[in-house]
């Protein structure tokens, strides 16, 4: 009889460890996205103010995103026309630091490399009708450039 309790108390405490180590790993995971997170929204961009605009086929579809930091202050706001879908706040500030983090910073003027770097970070195609860029770095020196096919 003994026997059965010390296998039944062994039984319960197998399970409760197997609990354990499954949900830690769990919360590892959620403790690493905020990590990862809030270093991306704690890393300062090497911009002043990104705002790029893309229109492909009609005038109403239309890829614009705005990023502006000014007095130790970020704000941002993606508009996605073609797909409906539109950010503000926290939510398109991460988004535009992602996007804008591991961007090259151009030295003289914005040349077709820099674009297609920039349509690659944003995941947009290279088939637009008109596409526009202005970027005002850390200095404060202007980087502009437009384009119609």
């Amino acid at each position: 009889m003994m026997c059965w309790k010390k296998a039944g108390r062994i039984g319960v405490l197998l399970f409760m460890l197997s609990g354990c180590q499954s949900v830690e790993p769990l919360q590892q995971t959620h403790e690493a996205e905020a990590e990862s997170l809030s270093a991306v929204q704690m890393k300062e961009l090497p911009f002043q103010h990104v705002h790029l605009l893309v229109q492909y086929g009609q005038k109403n579809e239309l890829y614009e995103a705005t990023y502006r930091q000014a007095r130790g202050k970020e704000e941002a706001i993606i508009r996605d026309h073609m797909n409906g879908a539109r950010y503000e706040g926290e939510e398109a500030l991460r988004e535009m630091k992602m996007k804008l983090n591991d961007m090259s910073i151009p030295s003289a003027k914005i040349n077709e490399a820099y674009v297609n770097e920039l349509l690659t970070a944003f995941n947009l195609d290279d088939d637009y009708q008109r596409i526009q860029i202005d970027l005002k770095l850390e200095d404060g020196t202007k980087r502009t450039f437009q384009r119609k096919k």
